[in-house]
């Protein structure tokens, strides 16, 4: 596989994952509670069916990559969790390794987005292309996170080697840790534990599975 066509798979993975996911919750909407290797062989093909269906010539995946084209390492790792937690009884992160993973998209997405944007003369971002605080931060956080046994840490270990193997087509750094749709839901899923803690009787997030019965 030459690494072209393993970066396009890469850059359809999130993508793919969302839909599962969706697919998951639909399912157990619509009252298909059998879980396992079977209903998720079968909603990944109708995923993947999902993505290639054409939009006026074009494969919904080509559009997805058109409006962007990196989703990150942690972004899509947390995605595939969920999809697994959402099978399966096995859970890999706990609740404090998802408010970790969470917090993490929420504080640094808003603490580089808006700079990004152009609010004020200084841009984070440029950090990103070379070795720079971004590079020494990103490793002492991981470094503690691992320390203490933290699985979130184990995320920003698999992005620092993505971007070493350079398996996204970006070369920024940054585009490995984090990404606009991830910093988003992130904000969200976080105002949902929020309101969860107020309100003891609301739904758990679909962002956090819990447990199979």
């Amino acid at each position: 596989m030459s690494d072209s066509t393993l970066i396009l798979l890469l850059s359809v993975l999130c993508p793919w994952l969302t839909l599962v996911l969706g697919l998951q919750v639909l399912a157990g909407r619509c009252g298909l509670k059998a879980r396992g290797w079977g209903r998720l062989l079968f909603l990944g093909l109708l995923g993947a069916g999902l993505l290639l269906l054409p939009v006026r010539g074009i494969s919904v995946a080509a559009w997805v990559r058109g409006v962007s084209a990196n989703f990150s390492v942690p972004f899509t790792a947390l995605l595939a969790l969920a999809v697994w937690q959402g099978e399966f009884r096995r859970q890999w992160f706990s609740h404090a390794d998802w408010t970790t993973g969470w917090t993490f998209g929420a504080v640094t997405g808003l603490g580089l987005y808006p700079f990004a944007l152009g609010v004020g003369s200084f841009d984070p971002y440029g950090w990103g292309w070379s070795f720079s605080p971004l590079f020494v931060a990103g490793a002492v956080l991981t470094a503690l996170l691992l320390w203490k046994q933290n699985s979130f840490g184990l995320l920003l270990l698999l992005a620092i080697a993505a971007y070493h193997l350079r398996l996204l087509e970006s070369a920024n750094y940054w585009d490995y840790l984090l990404d606009p749709v991830y910093c988003l839901v992130s904000i969200a899923a976080l105002g949902w534990q929020l309101l969860a803690r107020a309100r003891p009787d609301a739904a758990s997030s679909p962002c956090q599975p819990e447990p199979c019965d």
